[in-house]
């Protein structure tokens, strides 16, 4: 082992010593020495060498989370800190302090945040960590996994109708393989009841198969629907439940379940004809929980100097929340705005994940138009495009930034250069 392997497991094992006495802590028996011994033997173990200034890095530490340090008390005013918020500023503490010892080891060169950037037709995915990636791929929608299998028929409706109640129907998608050679997907919008509907997507053989799965041709109650050059056949089930059934070339078609005729014309339409985006002001009768990301970000100990200081005009938080898994150490804030005069809506949001090892995967839904890359600091920034709405995405060490919306490409680079992290 040559001095820069050493170097590198020697960071690790300090790593892994104080992210085992962090996981392990209580909020009455943390003691911030155990941060200030490990900056100490980063700065020892760094040596003379010019890669990674560890009294820079320490400073920098200080500057931003000076709870975690004794400080002389120049009066003897006491701080009250809410009740409400003391838990998860003492979890975000702890997390800031993983994260800076996380980012302080890939200065010593131990990669601990990796990811990959990956993109097809109908889906941009982030994979992060180190450990196995699930054997099962997911997809976040039916039109993705047709994408990933290089289909280029329209076949997967596009529209979904209100549910009411509580129960609301969950999403899962699948592709399987019959015992012939038939591809089969399936997009499954069902509540725990069983409530719902489900989509599905036959690749055959060729038309002459496909054509056989039409069901109901000669039966006296089906309804026939001409849409868009296609021929649907739409057959009453029990009482509000129908199913559609078609053929277009090798592939046929056939969505099932809870719905009255409207809804089924509706979901045969939405397959060649997505509806037009029709913006609805949400309900801002309740007050959101934060004025401003920041606010959020603080309260889970996540640096608010990576969410932007700019957005447009005419934006108001509607909704905001925290998360957090100490278990997992994931740590989470978002807020949603709207613009109600202009029309649109605005979603920030930002993960701080201090376990190296945690695998997971973000998937953003999105159409043709091409991924847009640039670079600020050393970070790479994606702009993904799915209809009128557009999101910028980027992942820098342990912390995932998102910013989508009715947004044009300039305001997306407007709203990255106003983030003070990145700040020239």
């Amino acid at each position: 082992m040559d001095k820069e392997e050493r170097k590198a497991a020697e960071a690790e094992r300090l790593t892994e010593d104080l992210s085992d006495y962090l996981d392990g802590v209580s909020e009455e028996d943390f003691d911030p020495v155990a941060v200030e011994r490990w900056l100490a033997a980063a700065e020892e173990l760094d040596g003379a060498e010019d890669s990674f200034d560890a009294e820079a890095a320490e400073a920098a530490f200080r500057a931003r989370h000076g709870d975690l340090f004794p400080r002389p008390v120049s009066s003897p005013e006491v701080r009250h800190l809410r009740p409400r918020r003391f838990l998860p500023r003492l979890a975000g503490i702890a997390a800031a302090a993983v994260l800076v010892v996380a980012l302080a080891a890939q200065s010593l060169g131990v990669d601990l945040f990796r990811h990959v950037a990956s993109w097809t037709r109908g889906e941009f995915t982030f994979s992060t960590g180190e450990g196995e990636m699930p054997e099962t791929v997911s997809y976040s929608h039916g039109q993705a996994a047709l994408d990933a299998y290089d289909v280029r028929v329209p076949m997967m409706p596009t529209w979904n109708p209100a549910w009411e109640g509580d129960d609301v129907p969950g999403l899962d998608v699948t592709v399987t393989e019959e015992a012939d050679g038939t591809l089969v997907f399936t997009e499954d919008h069902r509540t725990d009841a069983g409530d719902g509907y489900t989509f599905v997507v036959r690749q055959r053989k060729d038309k002459q198969q496909a054509e056989a799965d039409i069901q109901g041709k000669d039966e006296p109650d089906t309804i026939v629907y001409e849409f868009d050059g296609r021929s649907y056949y739409i057959v009453p089930l029990d009482a509000g439940q129908y199913r559609i059934t078609w053929a277009c070339g090798r592939y046929s078609g056939e969505i099932w379940g809870d719905m009255d005729l409207e809804q089924a014309k509706h979901f045969v339409r939405s397959i060649t004809e997505p509806d037009e985006w029709v913006y609805t002001a949400p309900d801002m009768s309740i007050p959101p929980k934060y004025e401003t990301i920041q606010e959020a970000m603080e309260d889970v100990g996540i640096d608010p100097d990576y969410a932007p200081s700019w957005l447009p005009e005419g934006f108001v938080t509607v909704e905001s929340d925290t998360y957090v898994s100490e278990e997992t150490g994931w740590y989470s804030a978002y807020l949603f705005a709207t613009d109600v005069e202009g029309e649109r809506n605005l979603s920030l949001s930002f993960d701080l994940r201090t376990n190296p090892d945690g695998v997971g995967t973000t998937v953003y839904p999105k159409d043709d138009t091409p991924v847009v890359t640039f670079e600020k600091c050393g970070i790479t920034f994606y702009i993904i495009s799915n209809g009128p709405w557009r999101s910028v995405a980027w992942m820098d060490g342990g912390v995932a930034g998102s910013i989508g919306g009715n947004l044009t490409e300039e305001e997306c680079r407007q709203i990255v250069d106003s983030i003070p992290r990145y700040a020239s």
